[in-house]
């Protein structure tokens, strides 16, 4: 990769980390607080090169320039070619659900900047994909940035987040996401426990 490379990735990924603190910093909660100081911290410090095989890119470029997504969007369409995209694999969900979403840890144990008092990361969903009702011990928010889905939290019902909402989980809460004819991009955080072996799709 060449140096104006490197600096236009980095440039652009500073700006997803700023952005994402931003909206955090409004939620008006200590682990969204906390959050938004690390990833303004993070932006002077090293990046990990963790460059996956996995390229969802066609899926980015759908769900990026869909007409509701803010801003932040361009940013990461920009760097989302030289980031480490996975399907997540938590226990219990199926592969069928795994192969339709992609995720990459931007800050935390396993991201591209290391810390190890918050993750904080981006996740890509196809249309009609239906994340089943799962927990977890960290407590975890996501901002909606592109494509609206529909999310259920404990006992209630689904509804429709647009782009700009803040959709909490408290510690171990059961919740959902469904995708309907849009793809989905979020950018999420989780906080306290940060233990990602503690996710189990609920039955």
């Amino acid at each position: 990769m060449e140096e104006r490379e490197t600096a236009d990735f980095r440039e652009a990924f500073n700006s997803v980390l700023k952005s994402i603190a931003n909206e955090f910093s409004l939620e008006g909660r200590a682990g969204a607080d906390l959050a938004a100081m690390r990833l303004r911290n993070a932006v002077s410090k090293p990046c990990r090169s963790r460059i996956s095989q996995l390229k969802p890119l066609s899926l980015l470029q759908e769900v990026c320039n869909l007409p509701n997504a803010v801003e932040m969007a361009d940013f990461v369409l920009e760097c989302a070619p030289l980031l480490d995209w996975e399907q997540w694999e938590g226990r219990g969900l199926s592969k069928d659900i795994s192969n339709r979403l992609f995720t990459t840890e931007l800050l935390g144990p396993d991201g591209h900047i290391h810390d190890n008092q918050i993750r904080v990361g981006l996740l890509v969903s196809e249309p009609f994909t239906d994340y089943p009702v799962s927990n977890h011990s960290g407590e975890e928010t996501y901002f909606v940035i592109s494509g609206e889905a529909e999310w259920v939290v404990g006992s209630g019902n689904y509804q429709c987040y647009p782009p700009g909402s803040l959709i909490h989980h408290p510690s171990w809460e059961i919740h959902g996401r469904r995708t309907l004819s849009e793809p989905f991009l979020g950018a999420w955080r989780w906080s306290g426990d940060l233990d990602l072996s503690t996710f189990s799709v609920n039955a």
